[in-house]
């Protein structure tokens, strides 16, 4: 790794892949460069401006963050197999995402539209509902001078 003196931890590497610091490459036997990943993994300036005006800031419930203080999170990993685009993405705040995949929340899209299920502490029913700051799941106000 590029910048790292030691080893990393499990953790540290799983971090590092959600976050974006990663590139594949296959080596064969002899050292040579086989194969190196080229896939698209970092979401577009303008992926992150629709996800702002669907989601209007981190999607978890109780999370005030505002979208520019998010990061847009692979809702199925990147890692294995999900799609860089705004069908596959929410925003998340930056403590909700070093925890999303430890922290007992589950996500998932329905017709374009997150939703999101507590962990146990949170939701003993364990039921999905729409993302708690999903601006697409409450109308928004006419502008005042449509009123």
């Amino acid at each position: 790794m590029d910048g790292i003196n030691g080893p990393l931890t499990v953790e540290q590497v799983d971090d590092l892949v959600c976050a974006g610091g990663y590139q594949p490459v296959l080596f064969g036997h002899q050292g040579q460069v086989l194969h190196l990943g080229t896939s698209n993994r970092f979401f577009t300036n303008s992926q992150r401006r629709a996800l702002a005006a669907r989601d209007g800031g981190c999607v978890i419930p109780g999370c005030t963050v505002p979208p520019h203080l998010t990061q847009a999170h692979h809702v199925i990993p990147w890692s294995e197999g999900g799609l860089t685009n705004i069908d596959n993405a929410v925003l998340i705040c930056n403590a909700g995402h070093a925890s999303i995949e430890t922290s007992g929340w589950d996500i998932d899209m329905r017709d374009g539209r997150p939703w999101v299920r507590g962990p146990l502490i949170f939701d003993p029913t364990q039921t999905w509902r729409p993302a708690g700051q999903n601006r697409a799941a409450t109308p928004a106000e006419k502008p005042h001078w449509e009123k």
